[in-house]
């Protein structure tokens, strides 16, 4: 577990009660997450791949990404979602979910012994960068911020305020990223910051730290006091690194996904 200054501070330095959200269309991700059981990750791709085969063949019009993940206490399981959907997508797929489940259970389900499924929505108004249809990052940094129901607020606030320094500095960014919201199946408030990296090289520190960039921006005192609001603002954050696994995912020939 990473202290609360250590958090952000490796975070930026790498770049960056549930209420109910009223979100724009195409917010929403599904995000299937599976451990394999011991000795099985090897069975557990080939399914995967033979499970993406039968999409294909059912011309599935959603895309399905998988990730492995590398680092942190997930080590081993694999994540496997859609993005940039509606919540009224998930609605009329009832037949096709049920030969789905059916041919996982078959195909999948022997080789994991945890499997779960959760629901997060993009946060538009935090993340700096506008969804695109490229394809993934190699690799992906992901930092889980649990924020006390209480701060949620101030969390935010905060963190719009750091993107306004980070733009007003020209703070240099490694990659994409986007801010996500956990709104169902885990325990939370949960936010979540994945940033896109190109190679391990791309990992490397910035040579400024969020903490200068925020007095460059507000200078000494106001920077310090909305990085000590924000760090108050969350019970604790952890990371964990994702590689992209093409060989594992399914995108249909008309869809590519919105991340």
């Amino acid at each position: 577990m990473l202290t609360r200054s250590a958090a952000f501070t490796m975070l930026f330095a790498l770049t960056p009660v549930f209420p109910a959200l009223a979100q724009p269309a195409g917010n929403v991700a599904q995000i299937n997450t599976q451990t394999p059981g011991r000795g099985m990750a090897e069975k557990y791709e080939a399914a995967r791949k033979k499970h993406m085969g039968w999409h294909k063949a059912q011309k599935d019009g959603w895309t399905w990404l998988t990730w492995e993940v590398v680092s942190g206490e997930s080590s081993g399981s694999y994540l496997t979602g859609t993005f940039g959907r509606a919540w009224k997508d998930f609605d009329g797929r009832d037949k096709f979910e049920q030969q789905d489940e059916a041919d996982v259970k078959k195909t999948v389900g022997p080789t994991v012994e945890r499997f779960f499924t959760s629901y997060y929505v993009r946060r538009a108004d935090l993340s700096l960068n506008q969804p695109t249809n490229d394809p993934p990052s190699a690799y992906s940094a992901l930092t889980y911020f649990r924020v006390r129901p209480e701060g949620v607020n101030e969390f935010v606030e905060a963190v719009k305020k750091i993107n306004e320094g980070i733009k007003k500095t020209n703070y240099p960014l490694a990659g994409p990223s986007a801010w996500y919201q956990l709104v169902n199946g885990g325990e939370g408030p949960l936010f979540v910051l994945a940033m896109g990296r190109a190679n391990w090289a791309a990992f490397a520190p910035n040579e400024k730290t969020l903490d200068q960039m925020m007095e460059e921006a507000y200078g000494k005192e106001q920077g310090a006091a909305i990085l000590a609001t924000l760090r108050k603002s969350y019970h604790s954050a952890r990371t964990e690194t994702l590689k992209y696994r093409p060989d594992l995912s399914y995108l249909p020939a008309k869809e590519t996904a919105s991340r």
